[in-house]
């Protein structure tokens, strides 16, 4: 054993023992020495901010704080040596702190106010750097007097996370050319990711984070409150702003590699809505050739599943059907499908894209490709969306349904050609195929609109689903079987022994005959069947052939 090894183990324990007769102690004794502790934090901090803040200019202007100390002794030293009379203190120290104003008040600013010190300053630098940095990063353009021109810096502006630069196009340029040098820029200054907001014509928003991962968080009950279909909560940007994904009017592509954390996304767009489906606005659709594993923790949220490639063709072929009986009811009233009780929006879920698009039998895939091409091209404006989760991007996966996606989400991809296959040209500027394997749930968000944002998705365990599921089960109407009895969905759900798409019609009619303390009867016991009589013999008749 190393002769250091006893101290070492020693200081954990003095550090409780410490902590137990100061801070840790019970009563106003422990406040006192906490709050003690705190004032002394405090102000430990702020004098290093003040020492740093005045020190660092005294190291960038030399000269000034040498003039000031030889004035100041000089002063000092004539009334010292000539014995004349007046202050020897006062007069000195004045001319020293006049000298060394600037560096002074920049101490005092950076003690009050550290966060508003450390903004200005770090903007001030990035506009002195930039006109070297624009021109190493291809924003020079050379003027008619040989002169070299880059890109006008309007403005250095701070976000939660993120400094946004106002960059101004100079003649000559696009704002494809502030698009083509944002990586370079974004790596020149060290930041961790970058996005680009279009301000107006030749004004660009350049966006670089300061963070490199997002912080995971755990999602919560929604609040029974929010009934809205048209965008729900699912998460926080890089920024920790909260995000929420647009349902209504947009079809929903996710796609991620196994474990990237597609559950997050699914979960976080059906409890978002669970207030909605529990009031009988929304009606959930689920399609989970996975043997039902994803879909069955929360089963109540939906009214109609398939865990078969043939039931899924008959929920997809449902489906369109409910599209042009809306339609032909729209027609010449509506261009947009309003949700209301009794009239849902119907929302699609399906887990596994590529299962009931690649990997089934030739016609179902067919069939299947045909339904949801036209449910897709069809179904936005008459309130029939759908949300895909898929495992791989490429098109022998997808059929010909992924450029009909209007809304992208892209998790962690294996490679920078599956990104490309997600996000086209926003490949640069969304690269999923970087997002680290332990950040289960963080996604490139691509709307409409084209700017891809990252965020990452709120965890929803398995406790909280089935906790969501059961308060916000979906209505009688909704759901099979129905309950016709009285109970509700959850109740239903539960008698049925949480098994709804193996109860067919007869179950169904004995589940609603049982009371309360009885159980759903079991299948009737078939009778035995008597074993076959032996088959005769056949016998052989050969003809003979004369010659």
């Amino acid at each position: 054993m190393s002769p250091r090894r006893p101290f070492r183990d020693a200081r954990p324990r003095a550090r409780s023992q410490i902590v137990a007769a100061t801070t840790g102690r019970p009563g106003k004794a422990g406040m006192a020495w906490r709050v003690l502790v705190w004032v002394l934090r405090v102000v430990l901090a702020r004098a290093w901010l003040f020492t740093r803040a005045s020190g660092g200019w005294m190291v960038k202007h030399p000269a000034v704080a040498v003039l000031g100390l030889a004035l100041a002794w000089l002063w000092w030293g004539i009334l010292t040596v000539a014995e004349w009379p007046g202050d020897r203190k006062t007069g000195p120290l004045l001319v020293l702190v006049a000298c060394l104003c600037p560096g002074l008040f920049l101490g005092v600013w950076a003690a009050l106010a550290p966060r508003h010190y450390v903004r200005v300053t770090h903007a001030r630098a990035v506009a002195r750097s930039w006109a070297q940095t624009a021109a190493s990063c291809g924003l020079g353009t050379r003027g008619p007097d040989g002169a070299t021109v880059v890109s006008r810096l309007r403005r250095v502006a701070h976000e939660n996370g993120a400094v946004v630069l106002r960059v101004e196009t100079s003649p000559g340029q696009t704002l494809d050319t502030l698009h083509r040098a944002a990586p370079a820029i974004a790596t020149a200054y060290r930041a961790h990711g970058y996005e680009t907001r279009t301000v107006k014509p030749g004004v660009l928003d350049l966006v670089l984070f300061t963070t490199a991962r997002l912080a995971p968080r755990t999602a919560g009950l929604p609040n029974p409150d929010l009934i809205t279909t048209d965008a729900v909560p699912v998460g926080r940007t890089r920024g920790g702003a909260p995000c929420a994904l647009v349902v209504r009017g947009r079809h929903t592509l996710i796609v991620g590699a196994s474990g990237a954390g597609k559950g997050s996304v699914l979960w976080s767009v059906a409890g978002g809505l669970a207030p909605a489906i529990h009031a009988g606005v929304v009606r959930l659709w689920g399609v989970d050739l996975k043997k039902g594993l994803e879909i069955e923790t929360g089963r109540p949220l939906f009214g109609h599943v398939a865990y078969t490639a043939a039931d899924a063709v008959s929920v997809l072929r449902t489906l369109l059907q409910v599209s042009d009986d809306r339609g032909d009811a729209m027609r010449g009233r509506s261009r947009l499908h309003q949700p209301r009780p009794g009239d849902p929006l119907h929302v699609l879920v399906i887990d596994e894209l590529a299962d009931l698009m690649a990997y089934s039998e030739l016609e179902v895939r067919r069939e299947a490709e045909r339904l949801l091409s036209k449910i897709l091209t069809q179904g936005r404006a008459l309130g029939v969306v759908v949300v895909s989760c898929v495992q791989n991007p490429r098109q022998e996966a997808l059929g010909g349904t992924r450029n009909l996606y209007t809304q992208k989400v892209a998790l962690r991809l294996d490679s920078d050609s599956e990104t490309e296959m997600v996000l086209g040209g926003l490949a640069p500027l969304a690269p999923a195929h970087t997002i680290s394997p332990t950040d289960q749930g963080t996604a490139y968000l691509v709307g409409e609109d084209g700017a891809p944002v990252l965020v990452r998705f709120d965890y929803w365990p398995d406790d909280l689903i089935r906790t969501v599921a059961l308060h916000y089960a979906a209505p009688a109407e909704h759901t099979a079987p129905v309950p016709r009895s009285g109970i509700d969905a959850a109740s239903a759900w539960a008698k049925a022994g949480r098994r709804l798409h193996a109860v067919d019609a007869d179950e169904t009619d004995a589940l609603e005959d049982t009371t309360p303390t009885e159980a759903a009867p079991g299948p009737r016991p078939r009778k035995p069947r008597a074993p076959r009589k032996p088959r005769a013999p056949r016998q052989t008749v050969t003809e003979e052939v004369s010659p």
